[in-house]
């Protein structure tokens, strides 16, 4: 069960808001801005002294607390990038594909999970294998359909950003894991909100923003690579932070003709950080960690429920999935567009704060939000219906 005590503390500077908009970007707790803020404040106070080590040790805290939510079997799978597509990049890159090699891919992808497979399939020869949606649903047997014996990959996001479907990740890992095809997810619209477990679900690389479920900021992200598959991974770039054929200053390098890459996922780690970043990412997962990623995913999950009965009389169209088991905690609803400046009248009069653009509405749902809140939602839907 949800400490309610606990959310409303942290999200108390919300007030009497209804903030449905986690899909794209977070609102995040009281701890976390602190944390952010104070990382600067630090720096400065201390005029910089021992900055990098202190800074490192809360990077190897924040591996921990990300691996504990995500249940990896080592904090050292975990690295941080900036984003989403830096992390697709990494592996898309980095990956020693062959020409004819292929990728699968759904047609439903954010671009963050599309563009560097596109890029790829421009720049190596790379087949892209894209799998049609039914209904705007992504089936785990089409996918698991189109893989061949040429297909080294293949990729999916856990929640789709445009329709909240949250693919079969168990069964496709399953399948990937017999064919020896490394299985990526992009959790972005996923992690923090619903339980991504990367052993059960056999998945080989999850890469997330931390800007959205996970609390944390913008300008940051997450990598997770399996142990037995980094060393195959080969980054697009290196500096002394990804290798340990380095030299401390002020000797300089006199090894012109390999460097010796971390073993683990450190080697995605080219350079200093966002450390800032990485502590609000910290104070982030603490909360989430605190509140049980069980307990959120159940809230969410009843939160959706209840929402979708209570717009099952709507007019509009309410994008849904067939099976409950593919809901993802994201409701999207569709409207005329050229009613947006009344859309935008009422939901600004409801204080509702999603996302809304050209004829569509999409409502992310996370544990800070109620069941009244829901009523309020219906209620601003079902005025949004009447318009004319």
């Amino acid at each position: 069960m949800l400490n309610q005590k606990l959310i409303d503390e942290e999200f108390s500077f919300l007030g009497d808001g209804i903030f449905l908009n986690v899909s794209s970007v977070v609102m995040p707790p009281i701890r976390v801005q602190k944390a952010y803020e104070s990382f600067m404040s630090d720096y400065i106070s201390n005029y910089g002294d021992d900055i990098v080590p202190k800074a490192w040790s809360i990077v190897e805290d924040t591996r921990l607390k990300a691996a504990k939510l995500i249940n990896a079997a080592d904090p050292l799978e975990i690295a941080f990038v900036k984003n989403t597509c830096e992390g697709v990049s990494i592996l898309a890159d980095g990956y020693p594909f062959q020409a004819g090699d292929n990728v699968v891919v759904a047609d439903q992808e954010h671009q963050a999970n599309l563009f560097p497979w596109i890029n790829l399939h421009q720049r190596k020869n790379v087949d892209l294998h894209v799998v049609k949606s039914r209904n705007r649903e992504i089936w785990a047997d089409d996918m698991i359909a189109a893989i061949d014996e040429r297909t080294r990959i293949l990729t999916v996001s856990a929640v789709q950003f445009s329709t909240g479907f949250f693919a079969d990740l168990y069964k496709l890992g399953k399948a990937c894991h017999e064919k020896g095809v490394i299985f990526m997810v992009d959790g972005i619209q996923a992690l923090g909100r619903l339980n991504i477990d990367v052993q059960a679900m056999n998945i080989d690389w999850l890469v997330a923003g931390t800007n959205k479920g996970l609390l944390g900021t913008l300008g940051a992200g997450l990598v997770y690579c399996r142990q037995d598959l980094v060393e195959k991974i080969i980054p697009p770039y290196a500096s002394y932070q990804s290798v340990v054929s380095h030299v401390s200053p002020p000797a300089i390098t006199t090894n012109f003709e390999y460097l010796e890459w971390y073993s683990n996922a450190r080697r995605f780690e080219s350079g200093n950080l966002s450390y800032n970043c990485i502590l609000a990412i910290n104070k982030g997962m603490e909360l989430l960690l605190e509140l049980g990623i069980d307990n959120i995913e159940e809230h969410v999950r009843g939160l959706e429920h209840y929402l979708r009965e209570k717009l099952s009389d709507l007019t509009l169209p309410v994008v849904q999935a067939a099976n409950d088991k593919n809901w993802g905690g994201v409701v999207c609803v569709y409207y005329p567009p050229q009613a947006d400046e009344q859309v935008i009248e009422i939901l600004k009069r409801y204080k509702i704060h999603c996302t809304m653009r050209g004829g569509y509405i999409r409502l992310g749902l996370d544990f800070y939000n109620t069941y009244d809140q829901m009523d309020i939602v219906s209620e601003a839907l079902h005025e949004v219906s009447q318009i004319k």
